[in-house]
């Protein structure tokens, strides 16, 4: 999965966003000089840390909400968004629709196998976008081609409203199972 994830870093160009990314990964877009480099440090690490940066600098800039990541990135101004979801699955209701909003070509989530591929292949198709996904050993990359993908402010807080329903279904379930 990671030999395809540097084939797929090597051919970009163009505005790219990175999320919780490993080192290794990152070190391979200093060599890529066709790319502008928006980075935001795992969720894991000391904080949401985001820097705009010709060259990488991930744990420089200021702390930021991946909540509110429409309000640092303008509509449609990335080409590319490359994410690791085992970081950003707590988020996945704002990081979902925030990635239709803010990207104009192609998103690539990666994760292993903990998540279910299905759940967010069924998150993203309701934004009528092309998906195209590839298993590996170590888990998975789903690939979103989001050039004809649509968003709208009511569908958003639609979609908003019932992934947070269901998200208080599954704690009142899993509460009543234990």
């Amino acid at each position: 999965m990671f030999k395809k994830l540097e084939e797929i870093i090597k051919k970009i160009e163009g505005n790219v966003l990175v999320i919780g990314l490993d080192n290794n990964l990152l070190d391979k877009f200093d060599k890529n000089n066709k790319v502008n480099l928006y980075s935001i440090a795992s969720n894991k690490s000391d904080g949401k840390v985001f820097s705009k940066s010709k060259k990488r600098e991930t744990n420089k800039g200021k702390t930021i909400n991946i909540k509110r990541l429409r309000k640092y990135i303008n509509k449609k101004s990335t080409n590319y968004i490359i994410c690791n979801m085992n970081e950003m699955f707590e988020f996945y209701k704002y990081f979902i629709k925030d990635s239709i909003y803010l990207n104009n070509n192609i998103i690539y989530i990666y994760a292993n196998d903990e998540i279910d591929k299905e759940f967010i292949i069924s998150k993203y198709k309701r934004y009528n976008v092309k998906i195209e996904s590839n298993d590996y050993k170590n888990g998975y990359i789903i690939k979103i081609d989001n050039t004809n993908g649509k968003n709208s402010f009511i569908k958003d807080i639609i979609y908003f409203i019932k992934d947070t329903l269901y998200n208080i279904a599954e704690v009142i379930g899993n509460i009543m199972v234990s």
